[in-house]
């Protein structure tokens, strides 16, 4: 009966358009999972290199000093490329057309001046060309008039060889254009340095490690200083000798090696490095003659053969023949001193190339 009367009930409420209110779920009393946990990257394994350097970040070449290694590499392995291009035979590339290079030559050159200008040319920009007798210097206008002058022409680039130790520093000081340092005095002589690490790397594979002797002239040589800051940086071994009297005191400050038996120097070197005497620079007195210096210091093939069997024989040149070295070894079979010339081109053009912004990731390309 009482079940009777509810199912009419609820007939009479679902006709009416009513309904009972649904029954709420019982509460899930179970406890919340734990959420999952984030996805975490793998890390790179310490031992991983860093990202080659591919631009350089400076906006002049002023020497060789706090270069650092990155910095180096990229410049010998940009050369490396250009290299390639000359053996396919391409004279001539596009990277720096409508650019204007200064050559500012106040000291006489024939290997560095000659290696800039082609060097230029092969990357298609414009060049001018300043040498002492040509210039307003000679009516006794100063160097920073000249600049001034040479900056109110817009050039790109200002390449300047200077008797004067720090000239490209105060060009780069007063002027816009990019500065190379092509030879300042008793200073530095950047790319000079980087081709003779370019040649050695191409012959031995490497720099680290390697026994390098460096022999002649050391006061008075800007190559002797750049090669220093270059070489030690690539983690090389220098060893330097000369006569006391062309033995700056500094240099052993410099993390090198100092003897004044060239016997000992050359003993078990991977490369050798020979410097001209430069009597243009002495006052006379550092020795009693050119014979004398050659016999105790001049490389010989005997000397020559103290060395490692598979030594590179070098040179910056000009050479004095039967001073420092002896024609048989300056023409025998380890000399490589007329390849330092031929990749001096490559090593310009990377130069050139890299201050203009270019980078050797482009190069690749």
């Amino acid at each position: 009966m009482i079940e009777g009367t509810r199912l009419q009930t609820a007939g009479r409420k679902a006709a009416a358009g009513g309904s009972r209110p649904a029954r709420r779920p019982a509460p899930d009393r179970r406890p919340a999972a734990a959420p999952a946990p984030e996805p975490v990257e793998a890390e790179a394994p310490a031992s991983e290199p860093a990202p080659r350097l591919l631009a350089l970040k400076h906006k002049h070449l002023l020497g060789m000093e706090g270069l650092t290694a990155d910095e180096i590499a990229l410049i010998l392995d940009t050369a490396r490329s250009f290299a390639e291009v000359s053996t396919r035979s391409i004279k001539k590339v596009p990277t720096l057309r409508g650019r204007t290079i200064v050559n500012f030559f106040m000291e006489p050159s024939t290997r560095t001046r000659s290696s800039f200008e082609i060097a230029e040319k092969r990357l298609s920009a414009d060049t001018l060309n300043f040498s002492p007798s040509q210039s307003s210097v000679v009516k006794g206008e100063s160097l920073l008039d000249t600049a001034r002058n040479l900056e109110a022409m817009a050039p790109d680039m200002i390449v300047i060889r200077h008797k004067a130790s720090g000239a490209p520093h105060f060009l780069a000081r007063h002027c816009r254009s990019n500065i190379i340092n092509a030879g300042d005095g008793w200073h530095e002589h950047p790319t000079q340095a980087l081709l003779d690490a370019f040649t050695i790397r191409e012959k031995k594979g490497r720099l680290q490690g390697l026994r390098v002797a460096i022999v002649g002239d050391l006061m008075h040589s800007r190559v002797l200083r750049s090669n220093i800051f270059l070489l030690k940086t690539m983690g090389a071994d220098v060893v330097v000798c000369g006569p006391p009297t062309l033995i700056p005191v500094e240099l052993s400050r410099l993390g090198v090696g100092v003897t004044f038996r060239v016997d000992e120097a050359v003993e078990g070197a991977d490369v050798v490095m020979m410097l001209r005497i430069q009597t243009e620079r002495q006052k006379g007195g550092a020795f009693p003659s050119t014979r004398e210096y050659y016999n105790l210091f001049g490389l010989t093939a005997e000397r020559a053969r103290r060395a490692r069997p598979d030594v590179i024989i070098m040179h910056p040149g000009p050479m004095n023949r039967g001073v420092e070295i002896d024609s048989a070894v300056a023409d025998g079979p380890y000399s490589v001193i007329l390849e330092q010339v031929t990749n001096g081109v490559a090593v310009r053009m990377a130069v050139l190339y890299l201050l203009a912004g270019g980078t050797l990731g482009e190069l690749a390309d």
